[in-house]
């Protein structure tokens, strides 16, 4: 499968995109700087330069399936990239293609009066873009997850439409987003992830059996 992902150079997007290579993927990623082209180069993804607030679309050549990874994280210009650059992505997607774009968001999206104070923007913002993805006619798939770390990933999970707050590895949601582009039951789908105990395969045929 060409895959592309948007957000390469992230905690989740790197990890994406090296997984995705690993498992036989042709990988495209979107990057800003030589020094990003360098880093995702190493993971075995091809490094298209670009940027969500300028030219970034070529790195869609080709593509059937796009992950977005992207977020504002410490820059704090959550509206820009978030936001308005998710709805960008997904307008351009339902003019050229692909159809396939799986989301990777934040758990508390859908409740952010429930979670930590310093999240609050950044959620709502979130809550908006992911509300056009959901009202799109594109196959998309939004993947919630809940604190990230960068622990060794276990591949057990939890996933449901809510789950209670914990954290998860960066590894572990990047495998999720990988299995999802592999399962046309999860189109349509938003759901939480979290460390559990159930394998990945397992916890979203729940969810969509």
């Amino acid at each position: 499968m060409n895959l592309s992902v948007i957000g390469a150079a992230g905690g989740v997007g790197r990890r994406v995109a090296a997984q995705a290579a690993r498992a036989g993927h042709t990988v495209r990623a979107l990057v800003r700087s030589a020094e990003q082209a360098d880093m995702v180069s190493l993971l075995g993804a091809t490094p298209v330069r670009g940027d969500l607030a300028g030219e970034w679309d070529a790195v869609l050549d080709g593509a059937d399936a796009v992950v977005w990874a992207a977020g504002a994280g410490a820059s704090g210009n959550f509206q820009a990239i978030d936001g308005d650059a998710l709805v960008r992505v997904v307008d351009t997607l339902l003019t050229r293609g692909p159809r396939r774009l799986i989301v990777v968001s934040s758990m508390g999206v859908d409740r952010p009066e429930q979670m930590p104070p310093f999240l609050s923007a950044v959620l709502r913002v979130k809550a908006r873009s992911d509300a056009h993805v959901q009202a799109s006619a594109l196959d998309w798939t939004v993947v919630r997850p809940a604190g990230l770390n960068d622990a060794p990933g276990t591949g057990l999970v939890h996933i449901a439409p809510t789950t209670p707050r914990g954290t998860i590895a960066r590894d572990d949601v990047a495998a999720v987003v990988l299995a999802c582009v592999a399962d046309p039951r999860t189109v349509g789908q938003t759901f939480e992830v979290v460390q559990g105990t159930q394998a990945i395969s397992d916890a979203l045929a729940g969810l969509t059996g």
